[in-house]
């Protein structure tokens, strides 16, 4: 398998790449249209529609189209109803994908920094990695609230590279969608998807990533660090209990934000 030379830190999406939100997001969308009387969704159209946010993913529901849109007025209603079911008080079914724990020990182990961008707002993306068990792994998780453009946008590269002070061109890049392709082509980043992850129906490998990888655990082992990073020191001790979400806190959301996922 190809080797990622010069990678001095790693720079992973959320859903899609590292956790599986697809359950949660389907009982949001489920008590939402009820809640608007409106007839339930095939669990399959929704999971083509996923990757950009809760309210694209909101106004694709509600309009049966890719690029639909509904009014404000809609938006904003059916965001409150999403939002009171993926934050109600039941335990959340997001689980990590297989592979990815034994990712982020593998790199932790390599003292490779790693950061999290997500469409999430922050403080979600924190609730959630650490209800998950794998939190402490990131120098910093950056949510929508964080950044000005979109989460997949090159803004939160070049976030994620000045908070981890190293090159966009030393940051890998980790997606599951064209979109994050896209992103780290236009900073010069190196970047790999996984296959399993939310593309719109499409098959990532047409957008040409440097690598796909059918799971995360293989990650670790093609990466080579910069001669001016070596690894040193000992390896990070990681805990080994569930990674299974636990209840969310409903915070409130920052005015203007997006619903608190990718």
């Amino acid at each position: 398998m190809k080797k990622l030379e010069n990678v001095s830190a790693v720079c992973f999406d959320l859903d899609g790449t590292l956790a599986d939100p697809f359950d949660d997001l389907v009982d949001a969308i489920s008590g939402m249209l009820k809640g608007l009387d409106l007839p339930p969704e095939d669990p399959n159209t929704i999971k083509d529609w996923i990757g950009d946010g809760a309210d694209l993913l909101i106004h694709r529901v509600l309009t049966r189209q890719i690029n639909g849109r509904v009014s404000d007025a809609v938006l904003n209603q059916a965001r409150t109803l999403f939002l009171s079911s993926y934050l109600g008080k039941k335990p959340p079914k997001t689980r990590l994908y297989p592979g990815v724990l034994e990712c982020l020990k593998g790199l932790a182990r390599r003292q490779l920094p790693m950061i999290c961008t997500t469409h999430m707002q922050t403080v979600h993306a924190n609730s959630l990695l650490k209800a998950l068990g794998v939190s402490h792994f990131f120098t910093r998780i950056v949510g929508a609230d964080a950044i000005a453009a979109l989460q997949s946008g090159p803004d939160a590269i070049y976030e994620a590279a000045a908070i981890l002070r190293v090159a966009p061109t030393e940051l890998l890049v980790v997606g599951d969608a064209v979109n994050d392709v896209h992103a780290a082509r236009s900073v010069g980043s190196p970047v790999v998807c996984v296959t399993y992850g939310y593309n719109y129906g499409t098959e990532i490998e047409k957008a040409r990533p440097d690598l796909t990888l059918d799971t995360l655990a293989t990650l670790p082992n093609i990466i080579e660090k910069p001669m001016h990073s070596r690894e040193q020191g000992p390896a990070t001790t990681v805990p080994s209990h569930p990674v299974i979400a636990s209840p969310l806190p409903s915070h409130t959301l920052r005015r203007g934000g997006d619903a608190p996922f990718r």
